[in-house]
């Protein structure tokens, strides 16, 4: 068989390719240009109730993480690629779900399949993070099997970090592409007061608040409240995108040496599935027409999907002297879910009439996660050291039910041209019902060493973990004990003109629940990855990163095409280059840009058709820049612009064409705009995204495929107080 790789394309649009290598290279050459010889260390700052590296950052450009080491680590010192999405980046774009906030992201994508109201499905670096790389301020947001998806409320954070590339050494179990890390707003003891009320199309109306500041100008205690309501249609008939949202705070800081957080946040979604149809009339040609975008293949009344989330946890920190300093991070968190749907599962040879199934799924979980730790900051000689010691657990508890209707016995036909619903729904005779448990203890060392320029940062891990799977149908009782051990190395060097180049080496793992044909538990699978780049940061308003990556997926499960059972026999490989730039220019325009080339593939499976093909749902190509230029005195004074274009290269599904080639996906490219006006205390903003309203098919799998989100646009008024 031949592979569609020989097929791809390699180069950009040239227009935007050149865009995006002119703001890479503008820091740089204005650099040389001011003959810069020695710059000052990076002061960070926050306000007293926000540790630096979740603290709100001016612009797009963050100047500290504590993501990427789990201590306050400017960005050019960590020998990671990581990328911070900003609260001012979110508001600017309007982002309304994680998928569109990671939109600009390099090595990201939040919209694997296009148009999704329930969930957010995640790849970084061509992998799925979505089940095992999701995080809330630190702690994992368990995922096991799927059983309940997540789908954050960007409005409530304060920043969004994509780290990328295996991370077990601090974080766990983990999938091979990274995590992104979701930073909740936190308490002010400075006053900040807004009321946005927000329409548009789909018959959008949303309404939002975020209130914090000191308690009766308590230097010691501060509160923080964000809520929002949303009432929204979409694009689908039938469909609609409701939310409820509501994230108390409160921040108790006795001394300067100690602070408590307590954070909590609740959300309530209704909603109802996302479509698929048919490849033809999608993504291939279909005599009677491409199918509508807006086509409801369920059933109306019936089709539902609930999101009941909460959580309560806080954060601990003191520091015992100058050099030692603990903390201790706690969450209880319950996620639970109802899914019903009709979902399309084939088109019968009239080439208009689909086959559809029943399917219902309950998903609850419920869900502890702790994470102790203790820095220690000593000197060794000339080298200074910071040392991380941690102690993380989780417990997770999973109940799942599903159900399917039998469809050979009903098939539930619907013409999706003209559809007309009302049928007969058939039952659900056969699925599964399951409880699930997983505990898991990890100890992790990490050592930061700087010395003169030099930064090295050694770290390693050692965890346990028992699974325990009851399967009520068949009164049967499963379980599996794994341990693992994971390492990370990276050095970096900053000269005095931010240059900061770095190489690094990472592991992760991630148990594999099920056994094989011969009753054999799975082992975990593993990923290692190299990579080799450099960061630039000048001043607190840029950041460039540039990154080459090497990541290869170990032992992932793969279906025997004989048998179809399940044999732990898939490797895959991603390698690429991802570059991204954050800056602001003359104190007026800020502008990310980002490319991301990923060469992906399957290199073992176990049907040999796989082997050799790009890895699904994986563009080669994808880039994206956006700018918005806020204007500071004359006649124009509060006016903003902004606009941006974002390109998704082709790709390729997980589907098969009748000569075993995997089903090409076009590229597309899309536009973004905004105009915001500011009157006092009083913001008046015009969003679009999909500005062309082009339609466009996300992505395939199976026989089907799915569509992309058309063109939103979004009024709003802002009232700060």
């Amino acid at each position: 068989m031949n592979s569609l790789r020989d097929n791809r394309q390699y180069l950009l649009p040239s227009g935007l390719a050149l865009a995006i290598a002119g703001v890479l290279a503008s820091p740089i050459l204005y650099a040389q240009e001011a003959n810069i010889t020695e710059l000052d260390a990076i002061e960070v700052s926050a306000d007293a109730a926000e540790p630096s590296g979740t603290a709100p950052s001016d612009g797009y450009t963050a100047e500290a993480t504590v993501t990427g080491t789990k201590t306050t680590t400017n960005v050019v010192e960590t020998p990671q690629s990581i990328s911070t999405v900003t609260a001012d980046q979110i508001e600017d774009q309007n982002a309304a779900n994680l998928g569109e906030v990671l939109r600009y992201t390099a090595g990201a994508r939040g919209e694997t399949f296009g148009f999704e109201p329930r969930t957010t499905f995640l790849r970084i670096r061509g992998f799925d993070v979505a089940t095992s790389g999701l995080f809330r301020d630190n702690l994992k947001l368990a995922n096991p099997g799927f059983a309940a998806g997540y789908s954050l409320e960007p409005y409530g954070a304060e920043r969004i970090d994509v780290l990328k590339g295996p991370s077990s050494v601090l974080y766990g179990q983990a999938g091979p592409g990274g995590l992104v890390n979701y930073v909740s707003k936190r308490p002010t003891f400075d006053t900040r007061r807004e009321v946005r009320v927000e329409a548009g199309t789909n018959d959008l109306v949303q309404g939002q608040f975020d209130i914090s500041g000191a308690v009766n100008d308590s230097d010691t205690l501060a509160v923080r409240l964000v809520g929002l309501v949303r009432d929204s249609e979409t694009q689908v008939d039938f469909v609609n995108d409701d939310r409820k949202y509501l994230a108390p705070s409160l921040t108790w800081q006795p001394t300067d040496d100690t602070r408590v957080t307590v954070l909590a946040h609740w959300q309530y979604d209704d909603t109802q599935p996302s479509q698929r149809y048919p490849l033809q009339g999608t993504l291939e040609p279909n005599p009677n027409g491409q199918i509508p975008d807006n086509r409801f293949t369920g059933e109306p009344g019936f089709d539902s999907y609930e999101r009941r989330e909460s959580a309560i946890g806080y954060e601990f920190e003191h520091r015992i002297s100058d050099q030692v300093l603990v903390r201790q991070n706690v969450r209880d968190y319950r996620n639970d879910v109802d899914d019903r749907s009709i979902y399309t599962r084939g088109l019968q040879p009239d080439l208009r009439t689909i086959t559809r199934q029943r399917y219902e799924s309950y998903g609850r979980i419920d869900g502890l996660a702790l994470d102790n730790q203790l820095e220690v900051n000593v000197a060794t000689g000339a080298a200074d050291h910071t040392l991380l010691i941690g102690l993380d657990h989780q417990d997770i508890d999973v109940s799942s039910r599903r159900l399917f209707s039998d469809v050979e016995a009903n098939p539930m036909p619907l013409d999706i041209y003209q559809p007309e619903y009302g049928g007969v729904i058939a039952d659900t005779p056969f699925g599964s019902d399951q409880n699930s448990e997983l505990k898991q203890t990890g100890v992790y060392v990490q050592d930061q060493v700087r010395l003169d320029r030099w930064t090295v940062s050694l770290g390693g891990r050692y965890d346990v973990a028992r699974s325990a799977n009851v399967d009520n149908l068949f009164a049967s009782t499963t379980s599996r004990d794994d341990e693992a051990f994971t390492g990370r190395a990276g050095v970096s060097y900053q000269f005095a003109n931010g240059l900061a180049p770095y190489v690094s080496y990472m592991e992760s793992f991630l148990p594999t629940t099920g056994t094989d044909a011969a009753g054999n538990p799975f082992e975990p699978e593993t990923a290692h990855q190299y990579e080799v780049g450099v960061k630039y940061q000048p001043s607190t308003d840029t950041l460039v990163t540039l990154a080459w990556f090497d990541l290869t997926r170990e032992d992932y499960l793969t279906t025997n095409p004989t048998s179809f059972a399940s044999e732990q026999k898939g490797e895959a490989n991603s390698r690429g280059l991802e570059m991204e730039a954050r800056t602001r220019v003359f104190q007026a325009l800020d502008v990310v840009a980002s490319y991301t080339y990923t060469d992906a593939e399957i290199t073992k499976a176990s049907n040999p058709v796989e082997e050799g093909e790009p890895l699904e749902y994986t563009p080669e190509h994808e880039a994206a820049l956006w700018g918005k230029y806020s204007f500071r005195g004359g006649m124009l004074h509060g006016l903003g612009l902004g606009a941006g274009v974002r390109y998704i290269g082709e790709s390729f599904g997980a589907a098969f064409n009748a000569d075993n080639s995997a089903l090409e996906v076009p590229d597309v490219t899309l536009v973004d705009a905004a105009v915001t006006y500011d009157i006092g205390q009083v913001s008046l903003g015009l969003h679009a995204q999909n500005l062309l309203d082009e339609k466009y098919v996300a992505t395939a799998f199976d026989s089907s495929g799915t569509y992309g989100t058309r063109r939103e646009v979004t009024g709003s008024v802002t009232y700060r107080f």
